[in-house]
């Protein structure tokens, strides 16, 4: 599939970029943002785009944010890299009308935001990226259906690749639920995800499942559940793969201020020529041990398709920390690290050679709040990719300045 990077885009199912009911600026593009490249850190993109309690307004939001920064290496280049400065304008509008936590009824929540990247001396490079997002969904007193969808037009960098690609990412899922009794509910799900590349030597791929879910209410504080979910995975000029995954996850929050969020299981993959069984694991720790003061911890585990090597399967596994502290006055300091292991697969069939990817990453940022609506952020990224292929790795470093403004 081709397609240009500035085209609209007409079906609601995209983004983690700063959309206001979303999290931070985009998880993906690192030329200008303060967070990481999208591989390092990642997190399923449906549950990211879900508002936190206090985000909640209701009605339409417009925001932008403003960024401006240098990159040391902006195509992740493991020889010659090239540095240049890189400035980010994204306006944002987003609609939220009903309330999915609270009370009877429908609700939906959506969000788009088109943003324009351009660089000083690299400008064949300029781009308009594209992300957009809803969720929408009806809550009875014992049943719940709920649609995520996210989507993505991107052209950044990504450490798989090793260079610049425009591409199309999609997500959808659609998920009901039902309190069978006071503390056990059932859930069934159905969804997919899509990756396709404007350039043809790199290789598509996409995924639909199904999913059957329980969970247990076994106090106020502690919620655990098991699920099993099924699915096929395409890959182009690939062999499909059947994937069955096992999964039990634990929602824990021992005290008020600390809260653990743990999935993990196995995943039996079958591409025809055999199966192999591999664990997955996303598992999440916060901790506010004060007013001004955030703590995290995650840990992740699972199996990714590469766009290189007819879809080379590779397994990933790593972990980030990170600590938010409020200063005096409306000053507050971040910082967050991560380490994280990417091991290709070696396939005899295509020919796809063995590669083992070690990045880490560190980012300390100061931000201030001028008021509600203006705050603004000093941001510094420094990481390194150890790869075995010469071809690939590299070292980056990005400093900037971003400017986020809500009317």
């Amino acid at each position: 599939m081709r397609f240009k990077p500035t085209c609209p885009l007409w079906i609601f199912a995209l983004t983690t970029t700063k959309l206001w009911f979303s999290v931070v600026s985009s998880s993906h593009g690192q030329e200008v943002s303060s967070v990481v490249d999208g591989r390092v850190e990642a997190e399923p993109v449906l549950e990211s785009i879900a508002p936190r309690d206090e985000e909640r307004r209701g009605g339409l939001e417009l925001a932008v944010v403003v960024a401006a920064a240098y990159d040391t290496n902006i195509y992740l280049s493991s020889k010659d890299p090239i540095g240049d400065m890189v400035y980010r304008v994204g306006p944002s509008i987003a609609y939220t009308q009903g309330d999915s936590k609270e009370g009877v009824g429908g609700y939906i929540q959506l969000a788009y935001q088109p943003t324009g990247v351009s660089y000083a001396s690299e400008k064949s490079n300029n781009r308009i990226d594209q992300s957009a997002a809803v969720i929408a969904g009806w809550k009875g007193k014992v049943s719940k259906i709920t649609y995520k969808g996210v989507g993505e037009i991107l052209g950044d960098a990504t450490a798989d690749i090793g260079t610049q690609t425009e591409r199309l990412e999609l997500e959808n899922e659609i998920r009901g639920a039902w309190t069978a009794r006071e503390k056990v509910s059932v859930e069934a799900a159905v969804g997919g995800w899509q990756t396709k590349y404007q350039n043809s030597a790199l290789v598509d791929s996409g995924q639909i499942y199904g999913e059957a879910a329980v969970r247990f209410a076994y106090s106020p504080k502690t919620e655990v559940g098991l699920a099993y979910r099924a699915g096929s995975l395409k890959i182009e000029k690939a062999a499909s793969q059947t994937i069955q995954q096992v999964t039990g996850s634990l929602a824990w929050q021992p005290r008020e201020k600390i809260r653990v969020t743990l999935d993990g299981g196995a995943e039996v993959r079958d591409a025809g020529n055999g199966s192999d069984v591999n664990p997955v694991v996303n598992a999440r720790i916060d901790w506010t041990p004060r007013v001004g003061t955030r703590l995290f911890v995650t840990a992740y585990q699972r199996q990714e398709v590469s766009a290189l090597n007819e879809g080379q399967i590779y397994s990933v596994k790593g972990a980030t920390a990170g600590i938010s502290q409020r200063l005096g006055g409306n000053w507050t300091v971040l910082l967050d690290a991560g380490y994280e292991v990417a091991d290709y697969i070696p396939d005899s069939s295509t020919g796809a050679p063995s590669r083992t990817d070690k990045i880490w990453f560190v980012r300390p940022a100061l931000n201030y709040q001028f008021s509600d609506e203006l705050d603004a952020s000093l941001f510094f990224r420094a990481s390194d990719d150890n790869s075995t292929d010469p071809g690939f790795g590299y070292d980056a470093a990005t400093t900037g300045l971003e400017l986020n403004y809500k009317f």
